[in-house]
């Protein structure tokens, strides 16, 4: 038997606005990804997402409420990442102040025909949960 595969939690925002979702590429990364990250010690889940949002695209935001937890194989790693999704409303124009970042976007329904590309946990669970809420009309 294999040694369990590990997991990776980390709290994502998800950002709508007029029907696109905010999105981050990391540097020398194709894949884009939600904002957020994983927690450090003795933060709770929305502390550590308030955290990230001033980190990556320094501005604040309000959590509006949970959406829920979601898992899926992880993109950089052998691992399974659990996210752990906040709808969040940001104060301010979002822009990058993160060195590991390359790019801040909203991203429209048509973001396959511009080569955009997600992650799994994005593609085939979150984004089928935004649309089922009609938080995305994708």
């Amino acid at each position: 038997m294999g040694d369990p595969m590990k997991e990776i939690h980390k709290i994502v925002a998800i950002v709508v606005r007029d029907n696109m979702l905010l999105m981050v590429r990391k540097v020398g990364k194709d894949i884009w990804t939600s904002l957020g990250g994983k927690p450090e010690a003795g933060e709770t889940e929305e502390e550590a997402l308030l955290r990230e949002i001033q980190e990556e695209v320094h501005c604040g935001g309000r959590v509006i409420r949970k959406l829920g937890d979601f898992s899926a194989p992880a993109v950089f790693d052998d691992a399974i990442v659990k996210l752990s999704a906040y709808l969040v409303e940001l104060d301010g124009e979002p822009k990058l102040d993160d060195p590991e970042l390359e790019e801040c976007a909203f991203i429209p329904k048509d973001y396959k025909e511009k080569g955009i590309k997600l992650p799994p946990s994005l593609e085939d669970e979150i984004l089928p949960f935004l649309v089922g809420e009609k938080l995305l009309d994708w």
